[in-house]
């Protein structure tokens, strides 16, 4: 019991286990069955994304473009579906302008050596003029019925959004855990220069998890445009990038890179979902779960620095 309390992701754990608590004496619907549904469907487009957000930050880098590639991917998605496309190829096709999207931000970071927040905040507005460029600027809508399986389809009884979101955090944990490039992705963020001299591939590191990162948000964008069932590309999926950082950096990774792990990251991304609920619940203004989410945020950060200090602290002082 002892050690789990030492665990980087206990205080994650505990503290949404205390909200959990807080909200359900709040609020008498917070424990509904069909809320908590509501909760765990929510979450999986934030939480899709914040797996690949999580890779980035892991080695030190940031993305900004996510919310915009979620526009452009649904929109692309939302558009073949409307020509009569199959969903699924549909899908397939999204998930490859993700891969390119990904690659087009990781080629100019990890070849051109662009800074991460210069290179992201660049294709932010790119791929967002794309999606409103290539839908007129119209809404997307009046979808089949066949591409609600994505948000209300089911898979041996678990909601399709739930499973996909499941299977994404299991096998990008294990990636990250159990495997040499998730070994690289640790040490890149660690220290970038110790990885090179062990003769690590940083550049080619940063090039998959960036292509990663864009795969996973258009598994999002396709279950974000199932369950809303129109697109509007101006601002489909706008600020969701800051939602996401903030999940991640709250779930217990460092800003700085190296540390970070896929089960505080999912209890990072349930933590923002049962707050944007809770405050829903409670008749709190919309506004004020921004105002939330942006406080998470710098606290995250503020913790983040200070620990890093007390860590340079600590290894200075073994040198004495």
């Amino acid at each position: 019991m002892a050690n789990i309390f030492k665990r980087r992701e206990a205080p994650i754990i505990l503290f949404t286990i205390v909200l959990f608590c807080i909200f359900s004496l709040i609020s008498s619907n917070f424990l509904k069955p069909d809320n908590l549904g509501l909760i765990l469907t929510q979450i999986t487009t934030t939480g899709l994304i914040s797996i690949g957000m999580l890779m980035v930050i892991l080695f030190g880098g940031i993305d900004l473009s996510v919310g915009s590639v979620l526009a452009v991917v649904a929109t692309v998605v939302g558009m073949l579906v409307n020509a009569g496309i199959n969903p699924f190829v549909a899908a397939l096709i999204g998930m490859v302008v993700g891969a390119i999207c990904g690659a087009f931000n990781g080629l100019f970071i990890a070849w051109f050596n662009i800074p991460e927040i210069i290179t992201t905040l660049a294709t932010m507005f790119i791929f967002r003029g794309i999606a409103v460029a290539i839908s007129g600027g119209e809404w997307v809508t009046n979808f089949p019925d066949s591409f609600n399986f994505f948000s209300q389809g089911k898979i041996i009884g678990i909601p399709v959004p739930i499973a996909l979101f499941a299977t994404g955090a299991i096998m990008f944990g294990y990636i990250l855990s159990q495997t040499r490039f998730g070994r690289r992705v640790y040490a890149i963020g660690g220290n970038k220069e110790a990885a090179k001299l062990a003769g690590m591939s940083t550049r080619k590191t940063k090039f998959l998890v960036y292509i990663s990162s864009g795969m996973l948000t258009s598994v999002a964008a396709v279950i974000y445009a199932s369950q809303v069932g129109s697109i509007q590309a101006s601002t489909a999926g706008s600020g969701i990038e800051f939602t996401v950082i903030a999940a991640v950096l709250v779930g217990g990774a460092s800003i700085f890179g190296g540390v970070g792990t896929m089960l505080g990251t999912a209890f990072g991304v349930l933590l923002m979902g049962m707050i944007k609920n809770g405050l829903v619940l409670t008749q709190a203004s919309v506004y004020w779960v921004d105002a939330t989410t942006g406080f998470i945020l710098i606290l995250a950060i503020i913790i983040n620095t200070v620990q890093r200090s007390r860590n340079l602290a600590s290894r200075e002082g073994d040198l004495v």
